[in-house]
């Protein structure tokens, strides 16, 4: 599918970059140079291009199979139709996500294909946020390569590090790269814990309050007055209504101030504001670093911010990239303070209602992780970060790490289908860990096109019995060699 040439009736003619809502939106580049994310069905030509593409190949093979030969297909189905076992059904849905290119969550680093370097960088750049204050990392890569991959491997490390995880995907149209409020509310609303499966700052700010000192333990390091998140934590320890607590709580994930909340807030204090707009960079940086000096005084690692599918800035107009680049890279300077040289505190304007730093304090412990697409304009990332610290994904696997995972995707679809592996399985499992690895250094091949096209191959032996190895491993050699 990416990669197709498509019509709109409008734009004219465009190649799909991506997908979206299981395919029902497209990200297309038009030959105007326009780029948009559209509705499929706005769309007048949905024929491939010229371009050898090997899913549309091997899928036409699997429907040829199906029409040739019914009654191996009608077996198969028999055997699908059967009650499942508790962890057969859980293998069917492992495999229907492979079949999209996601591996699911769960399964995160058993499917994992190579990566080990990008690994071994982030993991030691939590224990850096963790015992030198922060971490920073950006990831660059081309659709399909694994960026959203990399998100939820950091993501599951941090959470086992004992760090809280703040994760949110921008969108052009949901939440655009300019709007740090709406960021800042996101990252709030998707906060997850390493002890609970509640997310959201309910349970951080109840921990806060269950420990009667911290309030004011927290209010001292502060380096304003009326600082939102101190003065928040110390309305939510003195009331002990569940309406005015909740009110409070959903204020400080980004929520709209309401009356009920004036009866809880502390005597002789001016009622904070959290900016929607304006120059609020410097403040939600500040709020952000916050969170992560009181997850450390309740017990935690710190906290880990990620943000995906960041290359929605080259979409936006001239007069938004400042607002996006601003975000970013206070968020930077915040997570990396004294760490680094290239960013200074006087170049991110104030509010102009209200002067903050950018950081607490205290000492913090925040981990800071945004992936962007390849475009020509994108963030300025070399004015903001070294070599070490951009991760450009440009994988070319070996034939052992795709054979790897190879045997997982098998052992799964073997399980799923309630089938014992043979000698057809694994001499295409072997073949094919050459074939894709070839696809790849010709750039004819993502990482998700491989995690899509290792169940379009089993797909293939499981329904067609009599489909010969041979043929289906020298279609496959055909079209990745062209």
């Amino acid at each position: 599918m990416i990669g197709e040439t498509v019509t709109h009736p409008q734009y004219g003619q465009g190649t799909i970059l991506a997908l979206y809502r299981n395919g029902d939106e497209w990200m297309v580049r038009f030959d105007s140079g326009l780029r948009f994310r559209r509705p499929r069905d706005e769309f007048e030509n949905q024929q491939m291009s010229t371009s050898p593409n090997l899913v549309g190949n091997l899928t036409g093979n699997l429907t040829r199979a199906i029409a040739e030969e019914p009654s191996s297909y009608g077996t198969a189905l028999a055997h699908s139709f059967q009650p499942m076992t508790q962890s057969q059904f859980g293998a069917r849905q492992l495999i229907e996500a492979l079949r999209v290119g996601v591996a699911p969550a769960q399964h995160i680093n058993e499917l994992t294909i190579g990566l080990a370097d990008e690994r071994i960088k982030l993991f030691a750049g939590l224990n850096q946020a963790h015992t030198a204050g922060g971490a920073a990392f950006a990831v660059i890569g081309d659709y399909g390569f694994g960026k959203s991959h990399i998100v939820e491997l950091t993501a599951q490390e941090a959470l086992k590090r004992n760090f809280l995880v703040a994760t949110a995907s921008l969108d052009l149209q949901e939440l655009p790269p300019h709007r740090s409020f709406d960021i800042y509310s996101a990252l709030m609303h998707n906060l997850r814990y390493p002890d609970s499966d509640i997310q959201g700052l309910e349970p951080l700010l109840s921990r806060a309050i269950a420990r009667p000192t911290l309030p004011e333990q927290l209010a001292g390091l502060t380096a304003v007055e009326a600082d939102p998140l101190a003065v928040g934590l110390q309305a939510l320890a003195a009331t002990s209504s569940t309406r005015q607590q909740r009110a409070w709580q959903d204020w400080l994930m980004g929520g709209r101030r309401t009356k009920l909340m004036n009866r809880a807030t502390p005597r002789r204090i001016k009622f904070p504001t959290i900016y929607r707009v304006g120059h609020n960079a410097r403040q939600i940086a500040y709020l952000l670093s916050g969170i992560s000096v009181l997850a450390r005084l309740v017990g935690y690692s710190g906290l880990c911010i990620l943000l995906d599918e960041a290359e929605s800035y080259s979409l936006l107009y001239a007069y938004q990239r400042p607002k996006a680049s601003t975000f970013f890279s206070a968020v930077i300077y915040m997570a990396l303070q004294e760490q680094q040289s290239q960013l200074h505190d006087d170049q991110f304007p104030q509010h102009r209602f209200r002067d903050y730093p950018l950081t607490y304090q205290e000492k913090q412990s925040l981990f800071f992780l945004f992936t962007i697409t390849r475009s020509e304009n994108r963030l300025p990332l070399e004015e903001w970060l070294t070599e070490e610290q951009i991760l450009d994904l440009d994988p070319h696997h070996s034939p052992q790490e795709i054979g790897s995972y190879l045997d997982q995707a098998l052992n799964y679809h073997a399980m799923a289908y309630g089938y014992e592996i043979g000698d057809r399985q694994r001499q295409v499992r072997r073949g094919a860990a050459e074939h894709l690895a070839l696809g790849m250094k010709n750039n004819q091949l993502s990482i998700r096109a491989i995690v899509r096209l290792s169940i379009e191959l089993y797909d293939l032996l499981y329904i067609y019995p009599e489909y010969g190895t041979a043929t289906l491993l020298n279609e496959l050699r055909t079209i990745v060699r062209a």
